[in-house]
């Protein structure tokens, strides 16, 4: 069978895997609890819902960050849980949608979805809770090169199926760490560059259906960084089989960074400024005087060396 045939049954597999369940998400399978997490939040269909569709990030008290394909239906319809909370506690703080915001060269028109990322605006905002520093573009493609380490947090499934779609979702979240992914396979070709991170999952360890949308998070020295919403993947999502390099893409606010601003213009905050990588100084040239008899010169380098047949000039000379 050609690589060609493959890829192809491979991009229709999971054209199926997202949206045959009326709910285009893909869980986070093989993880560890992560109740009580500040960051991770379930979108619910109503007030009383004990099941998550897709997951978000709160990363203000009225900004929630998701996959656009989460957000299509009217933004009232969506109903917020408090972040990381067990969604079967219906007495719960839950807080409606006001207004989402989309970019405008977002597409469903085909799969792998473009530019997947949302913002959710919420009526009132939820208590206590401190704006989150989101990763910048140098910074995701560092650590991709890198194939740095961060966490997946999300609601989704947490049960093997033969076949997608995933049964019901986690009511309570959950997370595990994997790391970047420096390749990014060809059924991702079609996605501008600049526009998603990519992770590594498996078998073992995948997000599955009901994670759209939900956080990828970085550790750097000691804080949470935003760095994307979960928007797809090439295989694995709750299922026993992975392809040769499986890996999930995430839509990044970074590559919004107008859309952010337009959120947090909206309820009166000021957007925050992608955090930045640190600048390591440029480096000093340094200057020695080489001697040969009476002749003289000056070597200006990072780590000058005499040419043959010169002696450095010492400086009590």
């Amino acid at each position: 069978m050609t690589k060609a045939r493959i890829t192809t049954i491979v991009a229709a597999f999971l054209a199926f895997t997202l949206v045959s369940s009326g709910i285009p998400a893909i869980a986070i399978y093989g993880g560890t609890p992560a109740t009580n997490n500040t960051i991770v939040v379930g979108l619910l269909n109503s007030q009383s819902a004990t099941l998550a569709g897709c997951s978000g990030a709160l990363v203000a008290p009225r900004i929630v960050m998701t996959a656009s394909h989460c957000l299509t239906r009217p933004a009232e319809s969506f109903w917020i849980s408090a972040p990381g909370t067990d969604l079967r506690d219906t007495k719960t703080l839950r807080i409606q949608g006001e207004k989402h915001f989309i970019p405008a060269n977002f597409s469903m028109a085909s799969f792998p979805y473009q530019n997947d990322f949302g913002i959710i605006v919420l009526k009132s905002p939820f208590p206590n809770t401190q704006t989150l520093e989101i990763a910048n573009l140098v910074q995701v493609n560092t650590w991709m090169s890198e194939e740095s380490s961060v966490m997946h947090v999300g609601y989704g499934c947490t049960a093997l199926v033969e076949s997608p779609p995933c049964r019901e979702t986690s009511p309570t979240p959950n997370q595990l760490t994997t790391v970047f992914s420096k390749e990014v396979p060809n059924q991702f070709d079609s996605l501008v560059k600049g526009t998603f991170s990519v992770t590594k999952i498996s078998v073992d360890k995948t997000i599955c259906g009901g994670d759209s949308g939900s956080p990828l998070l970085k550790e750097v020295s000691g804080k949470l960084i935003y760095v994307g919403s979960q928007s797809s993947s090439n295989g694995a999502g709750c299922t026993k089989t992975c392809n040769i390099v499986c890996v999930a893409t995430q839509g990044l606010p970074s590559a919004n960074i107008e859309l952010v601003e337009s959120a947090f213009s909206y309820v009166g905050a000021v957007a925050p400024t992608p955090t930045q990588a640190p600048v390591k100084p440029a480096a000093k040239k340094i200057t020695i005087i080489c001697i040969k008899g009476k002749l003289t010169k000056k070597i200006s380098n990072l780590s000058p060396k005499c040419p043959a047949g010169y002696k450095k000039k010492s400086s009590a000379s």
